[in-house]
């Protein structure tokens, strides 16, 4: 888990080409597929997310981010802007 950034994953939620869309969107190269192809993040890179929001696009309500700062709020979806 990273230090500013907390992201939570539903793997059972996603299919194998949403978990592909993921890795292939995120800019700073967060996730990864563990040993089993489920969709995870690489723990040292969690603090690399610039909120782009681009894996909630992809992830079709199967990953929330969440600041671990200020007010806290998850993102949307909708140009990384807070819930």
């Amino acid at each position: 888990m990273g230090r500013f950034i907390e992201i939570a994953i539903d793997a059972a939620q996603l299919g194998a080409g949403q978990a592909q869309a993921v890795i292939r969107a995120c800019p700073v190269d967060i996730y990864v597929l563990d040993a089993e192809d489920a969709l995870t993040t690489v723990p040292s890179r969690e603090d690399e997310c610039i909120l782009c929001a681009q894996c909630l696009v992809h992830g079709s309500g199967a990953i929330s981010v969440r600041r671990r700062y200020g007010s806290c709020a998850a993102l949307s979806p909708v140009g990384g802007q807070d819930a």
